[in-house]
């Protein structure tokens, strides 16, 4: 049997082949792993976490989400709720190992807190239902544990609950992720209360011993020859395997009932590897997490990547252009902020004193810090509305302050209307940000029903020109060439203008203010996928100032896509739908319906696969007709797509909120202050 004994991190392999050999690790308090545990709602996630820290000696006793006493849970709504709305990051030891252990919400709904912590990731714990299986969220964060290289140990959970099938699991896992992937124990009993893990079989046994010494020539031709293959041998290509993505060992248990997660946690200090910790470096590191403290003010969860940095450093943001002062430096155990004084390379720490650093905000040397993952854009809008009208410019400051912890919220306030918006990405978020203003700002709002955010795209090519010479002083001259760009290429702006016609400060400010010019095009919605290039332009020695240059890029890109002319783009699903044959003509009529597309239908394990693509807007409630449709038997994943161009007559055009840059006479008023309201 693979099992762990109690308080180590012992491995203990099949016995088919092997000699009976403990590796132990070495007990250096320098080595560091931050560690993900990443799962789609309700896989179990957070009760593995609690596992952790309890088998680790960091708690007395495990908490439990359903009775809300779940530690990684921090938040009175996330507690009430019994689902992670905000990452956690909590540090501990085990064999000499610091981990740094994050828990990520597993809704789709808080997709972004897991996308802001996937950057910061030695290795991640995925966990999956032996029931549900590969879900919505569950791909999409593999996806993204690919694309950032990251080393993955799975845990199928829950052998007790009625349907489970590891072994159904983890074929699919093997279809649909990688063929690298190794089951390394069993369940027993499986969909009974008394479900356990046990040993393979010794066929299984073999095959697995097999599969791991296929990784090593040398090893595999020792097997061959059935020649006998020490634990430790093993143990050595299954680590290094793991930590290059070459093998993703596959775990089972009953976490509620703490079985499996102590071999999961021996596994964690055996086969991932190491952080990075050479603080020999300049300091380099990341800020993945906002947090706002009553008694210390905004908290930044910062990576550091390499270098070292105390209390009191000062260090350039270069995000930002500007450089941070650190007041403090703390470590975050269960909950509570203790003093540390600095951070190394390797390590996660929470600063103090940076009154303005937003989440994504490059510390030092950009050189070591790893690229992001984007696991999807916010696809609709609520305008948040209080309930005494008194309390207008309270929400708005408690919206602004939770944009600034979570910015795909991109809270936006429109003053001249009296309107707040922010992006959510489905209707629990906006619940949970209901309860959150209640609880933490003492706020009662409501949320309007969510519309569907729609983009716009240059139609063709343009030019936009101003020149804001009056009234002095003043003095902004501007022309930029607007293309159409590739479909998801976004905002790329560049200047064909040298700073001995528009100074280099001039030239920043222009850069800074694009995407502020771009946030409503001529329909209303934030204009993407286009090419913007300063053309022309000059600035006056005496009466030029860094505020005409954002006033004149205000009305010359408006003036731009008045001549392009826009065409509308609407958000696309992904989606695959497995049901019986008997249901597949309904769906498929119903996605046509919906003005979706779909591929042919396939053979999918006894039943029938649709695949294709539909408009969010004609597919809100598409999962509640689904059900319907097929008595709650179809299985369906749905994801981000993307955005696609909207067929003539469908979407929503609406008017520019706030004075617009056209009425340029007006505009020029409220930018320098004379009015204040629309007239």
């Amino acid at each position: 049997m693979w099992c762990l004994s109690p308080r180590t991190s012992f491995v203990c392999l099949p016995t088919t082949h092997l000699l009976n050999e403990d590796p132990v690790p070495p007990d250096d308090s320098s080595r560091i792993r931050n560690l993900g545990i990443l799962a789609h709602v309700d896989a179990g996630k957070t009760t593995v976490t609690e596992n952790l820290l309890y088998l680790s000696g960091a708690i007395r006793s495990p908490g439990n989400v359903d009775k809300g006493t779940s530690l990684s849970d921090a938040l009175d709504v996330e507690r009430r709720r019994g689902i992670s709305v905000r990452a956690s990051a909590m540090s501990f030891e085990w064999a000499g190992v610091r981990i740094n252990l994050i828990d990520t919400p597993g809704h789709v709904d808080f997709s972004a807190e897991v996308e802001r912590s996937l950057r910061v990731l030695d290795c991640a714990v995925l966990v999956l239902s032996a029931v549900e299986g590969i879900q919505a969220q569950t791909e999409s964060i593999w996806a993204a544990l690919e694309t950032l290289n990251i080393p993955v140990i799975l845990f199928v959970n829950k052998l007790d609950r009625i349907g489970a099938d590891t072994a159904k699991v983890v074929d699919n896992l093997k279809r649909r992720f990688s063929p690298d992937v190794i089951p390394v124990n069993q369940p027993d009993k499986e969909g009974e209360s008394d479900a356990s893990i046990a040993e393979f079989d010794p066929d299984g046994q073999t095959a697995l011993t097999e599969s791991i010494a296929a990784k090593d020539d040398a090893l595999l031709e020792r097997f061959l020859n059935e020649e006998p293959i020490s634990r430790a041998e093993i143990e050595k290509v299954i680590a290094a395997c793991t930590a290059k993505r070459e093998l993703f060992p596959v775990l089972c248990g009953v976490a509620k009932n703490m079985i499996g997660t102590e071999e999961l946690l021996g596994r964690i200090v055996a086969w991932f590897p190491d952080a990075n910790t050479d603080a020999s470096r300049p300091p380099s590191g990341v800020v993945f997490k906002l947090d706002h403290d009553p008694k210390l003010g905004r908290i930044a969860g910062v990576r550091l990547y390499t270098g070292r940095l105390q209390n009191r450093d000062v260090i350039r943001n270069v995000t930002a252009d500007r450089d941070e002062k650190i007041t403090q430096i703390k470590k975050s155990y269960l909950n509570r902020y203790e003093d540390t004084g600095a951070l190394s390379a390797g390590d996660i720490g929470f600063f103090c004193g940076m009154p303005e650093v937003k989440i994504g905000d490059i510390l030092g040397d950009p050189g070591p810090v790893p690229g992001s993952c984007e696991l999807g854009d916010p696809l609709l809008s609520v305008q948040a509305i209080p309930e005494d009208l008194a309390d207008h410019a309270r929400l708005a400051g408690a919206l602004q302050q939770l944009s600034s912890e979570d910015p795909h919220l991109n809270f936006t306030w429109y003053e001249d209307e009296r309107e707040l918006h922010v992006k959510i990405m489905g209707p629990v978020q906006a619940e949970i940000l209901k309860e959150m203003l209640s609880a933490r700002f003492g706020i009662k709002a409501r949320f309007s029903d969510p519309t569907v955010i729609y983009k716009e795209t240059p139609a063709s090519v343009g030019y936009g020109i101003e020149r804001y010479t009056m009234p002095k002083p003043c003095w902004a001259i501007v022309r930029y060439r607007i293309e159409p760009g590739e479909r998801g290429s976004g905002v790329i702006y560049s200047s064909q203008v040298g700073v001995n016609d528009i100074k280099a400060r001039f030239q920043k400010e222009i850069d800074r203010s694009i995407e502020g010019a771009l946030r409503q095009g001529i329909k209303g919605w934030e204009v993407t996928d286009l090419k913007i290039i300063l053309v022309e332009g000059s600035d006056h020695v005496l009466h030029s100032r860094a505020g005409n240059f954002k006033l004149a890029t205000n009305i010359a890109v408006l003036k731009g896509l008045t001549e392009t002319g826009s065409i509308l783009l609407e958000p696309i699903l992904a989606f695959k739908i497995s049901v019986a044959e008997t249901y597949v003509g309904r769906i498929t009529s119903d996605i046509i319906n919906a003005r979706g597309t779909f591929d042919p239908v396939v053979a999918d394990g006894g039943a029938l696969s649709v695949t294709g693509r539909v408009p969010l807007a004609t597919s809100m409630d598409f999962p509640i007709r689904l059900n319907s449709l097929t008595g709650g038997t179809a299985k369906f994943l749905f994801k981000y797509g993307g955005y696609e161009p909207c067929p003539p007559g469908e979407g929503v055009v609406r008017p520019y909120k706030g004075i617009s840059p056209l009425d340029r006479a007006k505009y020029i008023l409220k930018m320098r202050g004379a009015v204040t309201e629309a007239v």
